[in-house]
């Protein structure tokens, strides 16, 4: 045997080892591409992130993803609205039942702070904060501490449920001091800079910040049906249920708000090969985003489908090439677009996803066809027009490939290509894209990173092309924390930094708009600009592969991430 083959065998070992866990029948083992990074549930920024803070913690109103309906989860119904000029109102009470883990009452003061925490200046939630801007203030109810009213600048109807998707802080756990005491929130919507300056708001910012609301289970405390036991970075996060959930007290008992597994184990293989080894080890029970060739592999295998059943739901996950226009590379428009061009999306498709992907030329997914612009003529894959693009750009050839001057400086037209480490869809994306750019002599140096690391860069700007997935869900229509230019900084969710005056006064109005078609002619319009500025080429949305073991019903699967409901989960009794 050769080192190498040993060295994967130990290593194999070593993982079904660490699996053992999954012999208990009352736990459910998910496969986890990547670490969370963090648990907070306010700065968090990965999906798996948040299917686990999803887990720890509760807002106001949630999904069901049997329906795909939003219903009240913390309150007792949806919000009551009153509009009033050019501001909106929206009323929630909260159960009665609902108690943090130490029995005191969930209320109308935890949501309040919850809200300064994501109004607070110099706390890290920047993209949670731009997305939530247009509320300003919040009113409790005097005669009721479980009823407050949600003040909110403008009206759309999604305001409805977005005042009420946010995770619930329990204030007297996660400020202990008091420091956010005697901040309103309308103080802090409106003193937002100078208030970055008092002893308080710094004391509460070094305070959340720290890792102690990033990944320790003492301080990591909500109001959902399972606490964190332990999380072994790159290893796994384990999750137990409560003894004494406050939801389980309900009458009758919605479907919808549920913990039926005993216990919840991450296991975070961001290696798929090592995950379909477990797979067929039966060390995991869930499986999504199964390597499409792979997939269509276990379609075929009889004993594999004794045991685990097999979905292909339709989902708002999508795939894209991001470019950073901050580069001096790239920063003019025309060469983002030739290297659109460079880009043979039927073949990736083919190749990759073996078809279990919708090509598309935007970010609104094609199956919304009142919102998704089919006019777009799709950047074809054209060497001839690519070069075409790049001499627009200023680019010229010579015998060492292609050169440009900026500010009197010569720069060669070479292209480090990062994505996560592991993934064969973007490893395949990442090898057609150099082949091609190869033809007409660009080199492509790929580089593939661990998440982490990769994430870091992109928030930091410190990258030139990527690959990335993303997730939506129906209905989401405000960009503005992730395509505004005001998230294009360093540190910023638009990583790209794509954003121009157009684009900016098109997210804004598109959220402002409360007509169906007036939007419809907005997002069209948004979709063409950002099609030529081409920051992001997208590719295509995907349909899911997914696996569960057989032990289990009520399954819940959905196109709204992350396609199913694990905490419904039924253990079949064999």
């Amino acid at each position: 045997m050769s080192l190498k083959k040993l060295f994967f065998f130990l290593l194999l070992l070593l993982f079904v080892n660490a699996c053992q866990p999954s012999g208990n029948k009352g736990e459910v083992v998910v496969r986890a591409a990547a670490d969370p990074e963090t648990l907070n549930p306010i700065a968090f920024h990965s999906m798996n992130a948040g299917q686990i803070i999803a887990l720890l913690y509760q807002s106001l109103l949630t999904i069901d993803l049997q329906d795909q309906q939003l219903k009240p989860l913390l309150v007792e119904q949806l919000p009551a609205v009153l509009q009033e000029k050019d501001k909106s109102y929206f009323t929630y009470q909260l159960r009665k039942e609902a108690v943090w883990d130490d029995q005191k009452p969930i209320t109308a003061q935890d949501v309040a702070f919850t809200l300064k925490v994501i109004k607070a200046p110099l706390v890290k939630n920047s993209k949670l904060r731009i997305g939530l801007d247009y509320i300003q203030d919040i009113k409790l109810d005097p005669r009721d501490p479980r009823r407050f009213t949600i003040e909110c600048k403008g009206f759309v109807p999604e305001m409805g449920w977005e005042t009420g998707d946010f995770a619930i802080l329990p204030a007297h756990l996660v400020d202990p001091e008091r420091l956010l005491a005697g901040f309103s929130v309308h103080n802090l919507v409106n003193g937002y800079d100078s208030l970055s300056q008092n002893t308080k708001i710094k004391a509460f910012a070094d305070w959340f910040n720290s890792a102690r609301f990033t990944r320790n289970k003492d301080f990591l405390k909500g109001s959902g049906g399972y606490e964190l036991v332990d999380w072994k970075t790159g290893q796994y996060v384990q999750l137990k249920q409560k003894k004494d959930w406050w939801a389980t007290r309900l009458k009758p008992q919605p479907s919808y708000i549920t913990a039926q597994p005993a216990s919840i184990n991450f296991q975070i293989i961001p290696e798929s090969y090592t995950a379909l080894l477990a797979l067929n080890n039966e060390q995991l029970d869930v499986y999504s985003g199964i390597p499409p060739n792979n997939f269509v592999q276990l379609q075929r295998d009889k004993s594999f489908l004794e045991r685990y059943a097999l979905f292909t739901p339709a989902t708002y996950d999508f795939t894209y090439i991001g470019i950073n226009g901050k580069s001096k590379k790239f920063a003019d428009k025309h060469t983002r677009q030739a290297l659109a061009h460079l880009l043979d999306i039927p073949k990736i498709i083919k190749v990759t996803q073996h078809n279990f992907a919708r090509p598309t030329v935007g970010i609104v997914n094609p199956i919304d066809k009142h919102f998704y612009n089919d006019s777009i003529q799709p950047y074809l894959f054209n060497l001839r027009e690519a070069e075409r693009l790049l001499q627009m750009a200023g680019w010229q050839q010579n015998n060492n490939g292609w050169q440009k001057q900026v500010n009197g400086q010569v720069i060669p037209l070479t292209i480090k290509f990062n994505y996560k480490v592991g993934n064969p869809e973007f490893e395949n994306i990442a090898a057609i894209f150099q082949e091609a750019a190869s033809k007409i002599r660009i080199p492509v140096t790929i580089e593939p990173i661990e998440s982490v690391l990769l994430s870091n860069k992109l928030r930091e700007q410190d990258f030139e092309v990527t690959i990335r997935n993303a997730t939506g869900n129906p209905g989401i229509i405000n960009y503005k924390p992730i395509l505004h230019s005001e998230s294009a900084a360093a540190g910023g969710a638009n990583f790209t930094g794509f954003g121009t005056k157009q684009s900016d006064a098109l997210i804004e109005d598109i959220v402002q708009t409360t007509d169906i078609s007036q939007r419809a002619r907005l997002l069209r319009k948004f979709q063409e600009v950002m099609h030529e500025e081409s920051n992001l080429i997208f590719l295509y949305f995907n349909i899911d592969r997914l696996a569960i073991h057989k032990n289990y019903t009520n399954l819940k699967i959905s196109s709204i991430k992350p396609g199913y409901d694990i905490s419904a989960f039924n253990l079949k009794n064999n």
